[in-house]
């Protein structure tokens, strides 16, 4: 009789400790998911008002990053976008400015021969009932200055403009170097007899260095232009050549009226015009565009200042 109740006991006891711990169980398990949802419930919030934060443009809270919540990740990755839209921003805003400047500054570098244009068609439309066959011939000759000056603004803009935005691209191959720059020094040949100007040139017969001709031809017409440009009459400009274990150095020297101390970095900028060339003919922008050309080529270029004149240095990869 007291086995069989101390068995039901026994028995009702287990049940009764298995319901309450399933029910401890249960009540456990709730709790957790109530305070697990609450906190996640807590977190989307905190997120949301940091991606509202975000599209506002706040700068935003990264005092929670380093722990492990889904929370702190979030607001990792949301302030690298944020760094990542703020940089791309500023760049915008760099090129925006940039464009301001160059619209600027085409407009400056335009007017001049514009203004002359203007002038001596003028002057020559009063001078037609003359007998002034001299002046007529004088207006006529300045200006076709003038208009060959123009279209070398413009086309040198357009070429900075595309080589920049990689709409040109340079294309190279082994070519005979020596004879690209002999092209180039062809090209500026009247333009130094009209100065009196003579080339003393000492280059090798043939050096085959794999460049863009045509691009590389533009590059050292730029660089022979600069030197007959600020060269004074009957004077003298050296082009020579050396060969170093990385490079081909060609070097043209004159002797004009060079650079001041600390410009010669600033004159391979674009529109740089050097204190000792105001009041020159040019427009700052041949060297920048020579530079441009040789860089795509793997190539660089330097200035060293002379006593007289200038020293430009181009160098290309052997």
């Amino acid at each position: 009789m007291y086995l069989e109740w101390d068995i039901e006991w026994e028995s009702s006891m287990a049940v009764a400790i298995f319901t309450v711990l399933l029910i401890g169980f249960i009540l456990g398990g709730s709790t957790v998911y109530l305070v697990e949802n609450h906190l996640r419930t807590n977190e989307m919030n905190k997120i949301y008002k940091l991606t509202e934060s975000l599209i506002n443009g706040n700068e935003l809270d990264g005092s929670d990053i380093g722990k492990e919540t889904i929370y702190s990740k979030t607001t990792n990755q949301l302030i690298r976008l944020q760094e990542i839209l703020e940089g791309r921003r500023k760049e915008a805003e760099k090129s925006k400015y940039e464009i301001q400047k160059l619209i600027s500054e085409i407009a400056h570098q335009l007017r001049t021969p514009l203004a002359n244009i203007k002038n001596y068609t003028e002057l020559l439309q009063e001078s037609l009932n003359e007998t002034q066959e001299t002046l007529n011939t004088e207006y006529i000759k300045d200006l076709r200055t003038s208009e060959e000056q123009l279209c070398f603004l413009v086309e040198s803009f357009i070429k900075t403009a595309r080589l920049e935005q990689g709409i040109i691209q340079v294309h190279t191959q082994k070519e005979n170097l020596v004879e690209t720059i002999l092209n180039a020094l062809g090209q500026i040949q009247k333009k130094a007899e009209e100065k009196d100007i003579y080339f003393q040139v000492e280059l090798p017969e043939k050096i085959i260095c794999e460049h863009d001709k045509n691009w590389m031809c533009e590059a050292f017409y730029n660089v022979f232009d600069n030197a007959v440009k600020y060269s004074k009459n009957n004077s003298t400009i050296n082009i020579t050549m050396k060969q170093t274990e990385m490079f081909y150095k060609i070097q043209v020297r004159d002797y004009g009226i060079g650079i001041r101390d600390g410009e010669e970095n600033k004159i391979f900028q674009r529109f740089y015009r050097g204190e000792q060339a105001r009041g020159q003919e040019g427009c700052g922008i041949g060297l920048y565009l020579s530079r441009e050309i040789v860089l795509l080529q793997k190539g660089m270029m330097k200035a060293k200042q002379m006593k007289p004149g200038l020293l430009i240095e181009v160098n290309l990869p052997v």
